[in-house]
């Protein structure tokens, strides 16, 4: 890159900074404080989002489903149903919400994913089971099933979810993927008009729509106005724009590949011996890879200690940055033994079937990142070398944490 474009990359960097930071101060005076955030974690499908989905469908207002009604109409679905007959359940059969009426046969299949990734299995996709249940024990035909996808960016998904079976050719054009701050949002909005006089419910949903707001990035309107302003003030402002977006995956790519080969390196010079790394083939699948190279690509680090076991720091598209001890090979008594009592003590050690032990880093909300996603913040604050050398150095103490434990443990025994 010539000097000249990086001076005019600058200028428009400083430029875009200052609407940022008059945002923030902006954000900075307003109210705060949000329910679903205070006693939930923002990204809990399960007990949040589906929950509270699933309560409005089910709340019947002037002796009427309206918020089901408005949802209905959102989506565009052709479901009908009777009041005395309709039935709307929460994780009925393991799915997040249906919703059915066996006098008219209809139903609603309503998956709802917010960072988890389909739990298919080996003979049978997730969809695949919902859909199969729905038409054969709820007695529903397949042309009076809607199946909902309901994700934060609206994504499909995956191939085997819909069709490991091959059972149900038809599902793939069937399913409707919905998102959060299209759909959803739009819902809410339309509820709006019915709930004006009941100000417990307005807030209620208002904080929930600032929840969405949040998690998305879906800044305010005038902002985006603002940047787009901005833009369109000169060429060297577009150019410079079209520089930083057209190299966003290259950024991706650097940035895990730095920070991962960075932690190897470190924990070498910690003492550790490293006998495992990703490969460059690893980053490569991730960033540049298929939907499927994607989600299946991991990336670990094996390392020896001075004990009789290997400790593998792992990460997955459906699993967040973890380390632990794994069960390749027989393991003495009093560290197996040691292990169980941290698991059984220790709230943060678990064990699963392939390790005897692991947990998460330390890691606060701002430094959880994910490889996968160079949009989260903390993955992007990884360009930062002082950000990076602060999670590695986090991500070590941990381990000196744990193994000074099992030494513990062990001498005791």
């Amino acid at each position: 890159m010539s000097n000249g474009k990086i001076i005019q990359l600058q200028n428009f960097l400083e430029k875009l900074d200052v609407i940022r930071k008059k945002y923030e101060d902006i954000e900075a005076q307003k109210d705060q404080f949000n329910i679903f955030s205070t006693l939930l974690d923002p990204s809990d499908e399960v007990n949040l989002h589906s929950q509270f989905i699933y309560s409005l469908l089910n709340l019947k207002t002037r002796n009427e489903f309206l918020y089901l009604n408005a949802f209905l109409k959102t989506i565009k679905s052709e479901f009908e149903y009777h009041n005395n007959s309709l039935e709307i359940f929460k994780e009925l059969h393991d799915i997040d919400i249906l919703i059915i009426d066996k006098s008219t046969k209809n139903a609603i299949i309503l998956e709802n994913k917010i960072n988890a990734s389909d739990s298919n299995h080996e003979k049978e996709g997730q969809l695949e089971k919902y859909y199969r249940i729905v038409n054969e024990e709820e007695k529903i035909s397949e042309d009076k099933i809607e199946v909902l996808y309901l994700t934060l960016d609206g994504h499909e998904p995956s191939v085997e979810s819909i069709s490991t079976s091959k059972k149900h050719p038809n599902l793939s054009k069937k399913i409707q993927c919905i998102s959060y701050p299209n759909e959803i949002i739009k819902w809410l909005q339309c509820c709006m008009l019915f709930i004006y006089d009941k100000p417990f419910q307005r807030e209620t949903i208002l904080q929930y729509i600032k929840l969405i707001n949040d998690m998305t990035n879906n800044v305010d309107i005038e902002e985006r106005v603002e940047i787009k302003k901005l833009l369109g003030e000169s060429k060297s402002n577009l150019e410079s724009a079209k520089l930083l977006i057209d190299n966003v995956n290259h950024l991706h790519w650097h940035t895990i590949a730095d920070f991962w080969n960075g932690l190897a390196e470190f924990l070498e010079k910690h003492g550790y011996e490293v006998i495992q790394k990703p490969t460059e083939e690893s980053f490569t699948d991730i960033v540049h890879g298929s939907k499927r190279k994607k989600n299946n690509a991991g990336l670990m680090i094996d390392i020896k200690t001075k004990h009789p076991f290997i400790i593998r720091l792992e990460e997955y598209s459906d699993t967040t940055f973890n380390f632990g001890v794994i069960k390749e090979k027989k393991m003495p008594n009093r560290y197996v033994k040691a292990f169980k009592t941290l698991v059984e003590n220790e709230e943060d050690y678990e064990e699963a079937e392939d390790s005897f032990i692991w947990k998460c880093p330390s890691l606060n909300e701002n430094e959880n990142f994910n490889s996968w996603d160079i949009h989260n913040n903390a993955t992007f604050n990884l360009i930062n070398n002082h950000f990076r050398l602060f999670i590695t150095s986090k991500i070590i103490d941990d381990i000196d944490i744990f193994i000074k434990k099992v030494d513990g443990l062990v001498n005791e025994g």
